[in-house]
C-alpha cells in the first residue's frame, strides 16, 4: 500500500473517532480538548443536539477518505473536494479567532493542522497522479 493511501486511512479513522467522540460525549468532546464548556452550556438541548449532528456530520471527510483511498484516481475528485472543505473549515477557525478570540492551545494545533495539512496532502497527492497512482 501506498504510503499516501495509508496515511489518508489513519486520517480517516482520526476524523470517524473525533465524530464518534461527539456522538457519544456531545459537548464534552469540546471540553476534553480543552474548551470551557460549562455544565450549563453541555445540558442545553439545542447546543448539544448541534455539536453531536456537526461532530457526526465530520466523519463525512473520514468516510470519503476511506474510499478514495481505495483507488486514488478513481476518486481523486472527491478527496480533493475534502483538502478543500478541511481547508475552508481551517480557514473558518480564523475567522473565530479573530472575532472572538484564541481558542484552547489544542485547537490551535488543530487549527494549524486545517491549514497546513490539505496543501501538503495536495501536492503529495500530485506527485502521485503523476506518477501513475
Amino acid at each position: 500500500m501506498s504510503a499516501l493511501k495509508l496515511t489518508l486511512r489513519i486520517l480517516a479513522i482520526a476524523f470517524i473517532f473525533v465524530a464518534c467522540l461527539h456522538l457519544f460525549f456531545g459537548l464534552g468532546a469540546d471540553a476534553m480538548l480543552g474548551s470551557p464548556v460549562t455544565p450549563e452550556m453541555a445540558s442545553q438541548p439545542s447546543f448539544d443536539s448541534q455539536n453531536r449532528f456537526y461532530g457526526i456530520t465530520f466523519s463525512l471527510l473520514g468516510v470519503v477518505l476511506l474510499i478514495g483511498a481505495t483507488d486514488l484516481r478513481r476518486y481523486e475528485p472527491v478527496i480533493l473536494a475534502v483538502f478543500g472543505v478541511l481547508f475552508a473549515a481551517g480557514v473558518a477557525r480564523c475567522v473565530a479567532w479573530l472575532l472572538h478570540g484564541a481558542p484552547a492551545p489544542l485547537l490551535i494545533v488543530i487549527l494549524l493542522a486545517d491549514l497546513f495539512l490539505p496543501p501538503i496532502l495536495y501536492v503529495w497527492l500530485r506527485k502521485v497522479m503523476k506518477q501513475g497512482a
